[in-house]
Formats: structure tokens, sequence, C-alpha cells
């Protein structure tokens, strides 16, 4: 008996020690449930609800609740070596870190260079965009909604993500993202 006693005391103790570590965020337009080390930063932000979340790490976490919210869209630049070439002609102190070059890009698979991978979801109703990183630390993790609602100057869209984050940042975020709750 005291045993069992023990067992539940014991359970009791870590179902509120779970419990302590999240805590609901509000940002008017929206909720979200997070790790309780997660701080908030203040925005300046005018035609938006935009901010900015720390986590433990140090990873940045960015949300935009607006008419001009990201899409997550990721461009990457493929060119071809020959026109390389005549891009360094033109200015050979161009900065091309960022661009893709590969012999023929009539035979490239444009998803082969994406960082993330995009899934669907429905998140409180709506129809998201998710992407997770292919490689843990170097992409995206994070969520697009394209339409929450309709306004008079035009459609609010939604983002919440963080790039290169660390293994422990990303499953706290795709964790939260799950918990989102918006303000109808």
């Amino acid at each position: 008996m005291k045993a069992l006693t023990y067992l539940l005391i014991a359970f009791f103790i870590l179902l509120n020690c779970s419990d302590d570590s999240i805590k609901t965020m509000d940002f008017g337009d929206f909720q979200i449930q997070t790790p309780r080390h997660w701080k908030e930063l203040k925005s300046d932000a005018c035609d938006s609800n935009a901010g900015i979340i720390v986590t433990k790490n140090k990873d940045s976490i960015h949300f935009d609740y607006g008419m001009y919210s990201n899409s997550l869209d990721e461009n990457p630049i493929i060119i071809n070596r020959t026109m390389l070439k005549e891009i360094l002609l033109q200015d050979s102190k161009i900065d091309t870190t960022e661009l893709i070059i590969v012999e023929n890009i009539e035979k490239v698979n444009r998803e082969d260079y994406l960082k993330s991978k995009i899934s669907y979801k429905n998140i409180d109703g709506y129809n998201a965009k998710i992407l997770i990183p292919k490689k843990i630390g170097n992409g995206m993790t994070g969520i697009y909604i394209d339409k929450i609602k309709t306004e008079l100057h035009g459609e609010v869209k939604f983002n919440f993500m963080g790039e290169n984050l660390s293994k422990q940042s990303q499953t706290e975020l795709l964790t939260a993202i799950n918990t989102l709750k918006f303000t109808k």
C-alpha cells in the first residue's frame, strides 16, 4: 500500500512539473502554448502583428499576422556554369555564395535544392503549410497560413517560423504550432 501511495505521489509531482513547463503566449490575434522559457521581444511593426520570440538555445522564432506575411517559399537561385562565367565577366566581385551552380539547368530537379520539406495540415480549422528542414539546423521550420480572414484592405495571412534552429528549438516549435488558436 505504501509503494502505491509513493507511486501516486511521484506521478502527480511529475504531472505538475510538466504542466509548469508550458505557458500560453497571447498575441491578441492568436494564442500559442510554448515552453515556459520562451521570451517575447517587443516589435515596432506598424502594418501587422509581428514579433520575435527567443528560445532557451537563443534561437529566434519570428511571427507575422497581417496582409504582408511572408509565405515562407524557398527560392534557390540555380544557374548553369556558363551563365556564372558571364556574370563574373560583368562584375568579378559579385557575391556568389547563395548561387547553386550546375552543369545543365534543364536536368535539375528544383526540389532537390530546397532546404525544407513541405507538408500541409489543418491547424485550428485552417489549411496550413508546414516546413521542416531536411537536415536539422539547416533550413526553415514553421507554419504559413494563406488566409486567416478577409478585412477591408485584403486577406490576413500568418507565419510563425525559425531558421537553422537547434534540434530542441525545432522540436519545441513544431509542438507549439499544433496548439495555435486564432481569435475568430
